[in-house]
């Protein structure tokens, strides 16, 4: 395992179209399993705090549950043109196990 990543559940726990909050240094992180890839971005929505991980997906986009904000999984960038955007974390499969790494650098 790479340094600084923490284990955060097994693949069998979040099948491909799933989402679910995990908590990386006491941070909610949304998880996301795309088509058999993970993608990790900071759950609360930066415009009222929502749940991203309860947001409806679509592609690689998720929409806040509370004001449909959109944010890509992938980076955590904002899509709507609004200059929202929240934090991204790489993620590492190894075996049957997901780790969450640090954030990403914007």
């Amino acid at each position: 395992m790479r340094e600084g990543f923490q284990s955060v559940g097994l693949v069998d726990e979040l099948p491909p179209g799933k989402s679910k909050v995990v908590m990386v240094n006491n941070r909610e992180i949304a998880l996301f399993n795309i088509g058999g890839t993970y993608f990790a971005i900071h759950n609360l929505c930066p415009h009222e705090g929502g749940p991203l991980g309860e947001g409806r997906v679509k592609g690689f986009v998720v929409a806040c549950p509370w004001h449909d904000l959109a944010f890509d999984v992938r980076n955590g960038q904002g899509t709507d043109g609004g200059g929202y955007c929240v934090g991204s974390y790489d993620v590492l499969v190894e075996g049957v196990e997901i780790f969450v790494g640090p954030r990403r650098k914007p």
